[in-house]
């Protein structure tokens, strides 16, 4: 029997309007399966009658027609615009011309040469624009026998600043570090926040509450791409007041209960839900017998950040039809925000094409009915075709995917 977990849908703004912040709707594990029960806020569109469509074709109906490439603008060090491990922050208001703005890494020919952290604004959740006065990549490449990579963001809330922090690989360690910038074109010489060995901190994830208590997701790995069986370790940092997270202490790590049974956790992404009410994360797994070449993407959720319900089946798969028409080969790390104005849940996935181009694509789904497929999935509704087998990626690609 499942165990019911409830979240509350939330307010993070995806868009670029100042509209007010709507009511959440209480979205748990009953939730379709008949009336809403006294007390509990209605589920729009809820309906008593029960929907015998396959659950993978109502996962696809949710995001295919909104699944759309966006257009990444060449960076100045590869000329290229292959774009992998986006991830998007958005203020509460605009910040320096913008709402919305993006980190990403450029990774042509899938060379770590050049994956170095890049920056740029979001006219839109499809636009994304070259800011003024910033040339990338802003963290420069750190030279031979070393490599970045996974950056993700957030605002702080105590000052005003956007911080990103990035993963640095040397022949030993994950240097896990932050830097800030107050206007998106200078940026503070990056700091050591904390590192592991090889590969036990891969893909970090970072949420700033109000409060700017910080809490940080990331995977232990081992080997690396390559791992049958990975973890999920949390650090949490609460800088003093006039403090910059550059200079904030980090714990230890704790282990949290994130798994997927038949899977690795190869990246991740993981954005807050308001009023304290959890977490929703974006997970890039792929098959124990396999590699993170052959990766799908899942969601998981989580009241307190430490125990997580990863759900059985996934929301974006190699063999589903819209990845097909779009020459998907293999997802790889995405971005995740909640809109609660209307009730959409925005993803930016990154993906290998049949052209060995890395793109970064943009779908939405209704996030409550999306909610209710995934709880009422199982393991027998996964899609068979693909997701337990090698997909067809070149070697040569395959050796650049540590």
């Amino acid at each position: 029997m499942r165990s019911a977990i409830a979240i509350v849908t939330v307010a993070l703004l995806v868009g670029c309007t100042d509209r007010p912040m709507p009511t959440a709707v209480r979205v748990d594990a009953d939730a379709g399966r008949g009336p809403a029960r006294p007390g509990q806020d209605k589920i729009p569109n809820d309906t008593t009658t029960p929907d015998l469509t396959p659950v993978m074709s109502r996962v696809e109906a949710a995001f295919s027609p909104s699944l759309t490439q966006i257009a990444i603008p060449p960076d100045g060090f590869s000329a290229a615009s292959d774009a992998v491990h986006p991830d998007v922050a958005c203020g509460d208001s605009t910040w320096n011309g913008a709402r919305c703005w993006i980190t990403y890494t450029p990774y042509l020919n899938s060379d770590p040469t050049w994956e170095n952290p890049s920056f740029l604004d979001a006219g839109s959740d499809t636009s994304w624009m070259l800011p003024t006065g910033v040339r990338n990549p802003v963290i420069g490449w750190p030279g031979v026998g070393a490599y970045n990579s996974d950056p993700d963001q957030a605002f702080d809330p105590g000052t005003g600043r956007l911080v990103t922090f990035y993963r640095r690989v040397d022949g030993v360690y994950n240097n896990i570090l932050v830097t800030s910038s107050g206007d998106g074109r200078t940026w503070t010489e990056p700091k050591l926040a904390f590192r592991e060995l090889n590969h036990n901190a891969v893909s970090p994830a970072v949420v700033f509450d109000a409060r700017r208590h910080a809490h940080m997701w990331y995977v232990k790995s081992g080997i690396g791409c390559t791992a049958s069986a990975t973890s999920v370790r949390m650090r949490t940092a609460s800088p003093d007041p006039g403090q910059a997270f550059e200079d904030a202490v980090w714990s230890p790590s704790v282990g949290v209960q994130m798994s997927q049974p038949g899977f690795a956790i190869w990246h991740m992404d993981v954005t807050a839900l308001p009023r304290g009410a959890g977490f929703v994360a974006l997970l890039a797994s792929h098959p124990s017998t396999s590699d993170c070449a052959s990766n799908d993407l899942w969601l998981a959720i989580s009241p307190n950040g430490l125990k997580w319900r990863v759900f059985p089946v996934p929301i974006l798969w190699r063999a589903m039809a819209a990845a097909k028409r779009l020459g998907i080969r293999t997802w790889y790390r995405g971005a995740l925000r909640y809109d609660a104005r209307n009730d959409m849940l925005h993803i930016w996935p990154s993906a290998l094409d049949v052209n060995n181009r890395w793109n970064v694509y943009h779908a939405q789904a209704n996030f409550s009915r999306l909610l209710r497929v995934l709880m009422a999935a199982t393991a027998a509704d996964q899609p068979s075709a693909d997701l337990h087998t090698a997909s067809r990626v070149p070697a040569t690609i395959r050796t650049h995917m540590p």
